[in-house]
């Protein structure tokens, strides 16, 4: 070898060097396992969809962000680097999760709903299990339920006392009002304790003996707010061709107020539209 590289040129010297080093002798230009195409493009995919996560957090599309995580945790092509980054991504959305249920709680609170505003900070602790500040705002509104409830005299009772009052002079004038102050009273603790077909209909009652009684307006007012939230969910389920959820809601609404007509009609149509589709099903 020696003697060859002694009566070689140096140019020939030179290309032998060259091909000694590409073939093995020395560190290969050649890259021992090129990264292929594909998990090129994954890596590309999965830059874009951490990217796209943040963009629909920023824009309070929660739900669109979530669903790009559980898409990129059944993955299995994900190195180290990539499954610290998805865990920080999952991290994110469930904090956002928990602040957007916290926040509805506080609305729900304000409307006197504690049993809806009370499963929604359920809802925000299974998101975020160590805020202790969740723990603290359950433990209030158990309080405040339990206080609206157990303080509340037998409204039933007096209700009734006072029925009898009014067989004996039906046209008091005060009687009226004070049996639509009683039907109030019964309507709000109802309301509060999370019966709110009963509570309908006591602030109904009570607005047939005073039609301008302020707290059963405000009752009958915000349940039909509630029906109306839960009949736009449904149609967003239907929408999204949820039909078991949407037919769910569409019930739920009706269990409560049976008149409520834009909710027996988006019943029909998803009911129907389940049957033709249990009905295709059955044909495959």
């Amino acid at each position: 070898m020696s003697d060859l590289l002694r009566k070689s040129s140096p140019s020939g010297v030179l290309f032998f060097l060259i091909l000694l080093f590409l073939t093995g002798g020395g560190c290969s230009l050649i890259p021992p396992s090129a990264v292929s195409s594909e998990d090129m493009r994954n890596r590309h995919h999965f830059d874009r969809a951490m990217i796209r996560i943040d963009q629909d957090l920023d824009q309070g599309h929660l739900n669109d962000a979530r669903h790009l995580v559980e898409i990129w945790s059944h993955f299995s092509g994900l190195d180290a680097s990539m499954k610290d980054r998805l865990a920080a991504k999952k991290e994110k959305v469930n904090r956002a999760f928990a602040l957007y249920d916290t926040g509805q709680a506080t609305q729900l609170e304000k409307l006197g709903r504690y049993n809806e505003a009370l499963q929604k900070i359920r809802e925000a602790r299974t998101e975020e299990p160590g805020w202790s500040s969740l723990v603290n705002e359950e433990n209030l509104i158990r309080i405040r339920i339990t206080a609206q409830t157990s303080m509340a005299p037998d409204w039933k009772s007096m209700i009734r006392r006072l029925m009898v009052l009014k067989t004996r002079d039906p046209s008091d004038p005060d009687l009226e009002k004070t049996l639509a102050w009683a039907w109030a009273s019964l309507s709000e603790t109802q309301f509060a304790g999370g019966k709110y077909r009963q509570a309908l209909l006591s602030a109904r009652e009570a607005l047939t003996f005073d039609a301008q009684n302020a707290r059963a307006a405000t009752v009958r007012h915000s349940i039909s707010r509630m029906l109306e939230e839960w009949t736009d969910e449904g149609e967003k389920k239907f929408r999204r061709n949820d039909l078991r959820g949407s037919i769910a809601l569409f019930r739920k609404t009706l269990a409560i107020d049976p008149a409520w007509s834009r909710a027996r009609k988006d019943l029909s149509m998803a009911s129907e539209a389940a049957g033709v589709e249990i009905h295709r099903t059955d044909n495959k």
